[in-house]
């Protein structure tokens, strides 16, 4: 049986998805987009990540529920000066230790614990 590697970070799409995102956005205006239009009629349904990565790259949005609306809109408040640059790939893990260790772990001492002082695993 062998192991296959998962993919694990943004998928090959979400840049493109991400471009979408942002050209509705700068379109609608104050009226915003519908969570509703982007899932269901544009067919992103990781919407939430590709407004977070437009907001960590400097974009100002917010996101509000209007009255009688069931699904949240994202308002694009202003665009950046300058672009931050985003993290490529890897999980969450990744992005604020660095790569995972490979192999069988270290064996490391207890002593930091008094009820195991001098064992090791």
């Amino acid at each position: 049986m062998s192991a296959n590697k998962i993919p694990r970070g943004r998928p090959s799409f979400a840049s493109t998805q991400r471009e979408e995102v942002l050209q509705m956005l700068r379109a609608a205006g104050r009226g915003g987009v519908s969570r509703y239009t982007l899932i269901y009629e544009k067919h992103i349904s990781q919407c939430g990540a590709r407004v977070d990565e437009l907001k960590r790259v400097g974009y100002a949005i917010h996101s509000e529920l209007r009255d009688g609306e069931r699904y949240v809109r994202y308002v694009l408040d202003s665009e950046p000066l300058e672009l931050n640059p985003l993290r490529a790939g890897g999980d969450s893990y990744e992005q604020k230790y660095g790569p995972r260790p490979s192999g069988k772990p270290q064996e490391q001492p207890y002593d930091d614990l008094p009820l195991f002082t001098g064992m090791r695993r």
